[in-house]
């Protein structure tokens, strides 16, 4: 038994120092679902560094996921059956769900662990948290990783490194993106496109327009006796958008992407309609998407309805263009519950035509 300690004792060093955190030492554990996360400090000047987590998947690989003093994040494979040339440069590509495929360079840090620093754009972070599968291949073979609570864990990562920088202060970061140093991967400075997406969901003056747009929009359609709730009052997944209305039936929030910070509008709504899917994994689901023009202004609308035993859940979601560039997207979810499932839950009525009326008004 004590062999077997030391053993993986000495592979948690070797993992740490193939990811860019040497002289490391583990201040903090967490568990979320099927991954084990660590909050780890430099034992040379007691700073906090980063927090990882890490999932084994059947096929003998483990994904990890790293989270910095800046907020950068990477991911890593392992392997031990891989025997990879350390220092070496390997050309990937990756998507998540349907989303278009993506370019990328892992780092072999170790023969067995490929490291891969990824964008700082919010598009990025936002299909891992809410996506179903994680598509990589190398060009010889193809990989297929199922993101499992990625939406619960990436939550947990940014707290794992709020709070210890507030116990540890934040030791320089290595190796992030734009570093030249050792295990540095990525560009010199964060592309224009991906400082917008990165910015945008804390921007201040986009939370204000967006909660001015949630308000004209409830008021057009007559919707009353909703609370405007802030930023990390609400329930997980609501977190991070920029406006959010809610009481016991019914939630209805707005959100801005600017120009730049989002591939297209296709790809929000396909991740829109898979993260619903995604909650909705014990119960009977159907979606759909149309392109309607409402009073002039062209909508993207889509509807997903979730059904188990006496529970319902309808969402309705519309992508409305931005006079100052980008996109809106309003989306209410209703939420009905029958007798058989406690106390009976009922939003008052809002129809399709009443819905898209108000949204074509809300940014006027």
């Amino acid at each position: 038994m004590m062999r077997l300690v030391h053993s993986l004792v000495a592979a948690g060093l070797l993992l740490l120092g193939s990811l860019g955190i040497g002289h490391a030492a583990v201040v903090d554990k967490f568990r979320i679902g099927s991954w084990n996360g660590s909050a780890f400090t430099d034992d040379q000047n007691g700073a906090f560094s980063t927090c990882v987590a890490s999932a084994d998947y059947r096929s003998g690989i483990t994904l990890y996921v790293q989270v910095d003093t800046n907020y950068n994040w990477a991911i890593g494979f392992s392997a031990p059956h891989w025997n990879m040339k350390v220092g070496a440069d390997i050309a990937l590509q990756y998507r998540i769900d349907r989303g278009a495929w993506q370019s990328g360079v892992a780092k072999a840090t170790s023969k067995d662990l490929a490291r891969m620093q990824m964008p700082r754009g919010g598009y990025i972070i936002t299909r891992f948290r809410r996506g179903r599968t994680l598509y990589v291949r190398d060009g010889t073979y193809n990989y297929e990783f199922r993101l499992t609570g990625t939406s619960r864990l990436m939550a947990r990562l940014a707290k794992c490194v709020e709070q210890n920088i507030a116990r540890y202060g934040a030791a320089p970061v290595a190796g992030a993106p734009g570093a030249n140093s050792q295990g540095g991967l990525g560009h010199s400075a964060p592309t224009k496109d991906e400082a917008a997406a990165s910015s945008s969901a804390t921007d201040p003056q986009l939370a204000i327009e967006a909660t001015q747009a949630l308000f004209n929009l409830m008021g057009s359609a007559g919707l009353s006796g909703l609370k405007l709730i802030p930023d990390g009052q609400r329930e997980e997944d609501l977190n991070g958008l920029h406006a959010v209305a809610t009481n016991d039936a019914r939630t209805i929030v707005a959100h801005i992407f600017p120009a730049g910070s989002y591939q297209s509008e296709e790809e929000l709504m396909s991740l829109i309609v898979a993260d619903s899917q995604k909650k909705c994994a014990e119960g009977k689901f159907t979606s759909g998407s149309e392109r309607i023009n409402e009073n002039g202004k062209p909508i993207y609308t889509s509807y997903a309805n979730c059904e188990t035993g006496d529970f319902q859940l309808i969402e309705r979601v519309a992508i409305a263009k931005r006079n100052a560039g980008g996109v809106f997207i309003y989306g209410v979810a209703d939420t009905y519950v029958g007798e058989g499932g406690g106390a009976p839950v009922s939003p008052p009525e809002l129809t399709d035509p009443d819905f898209y009326s108000a949204i074509a008004n809300a940014a006027e």
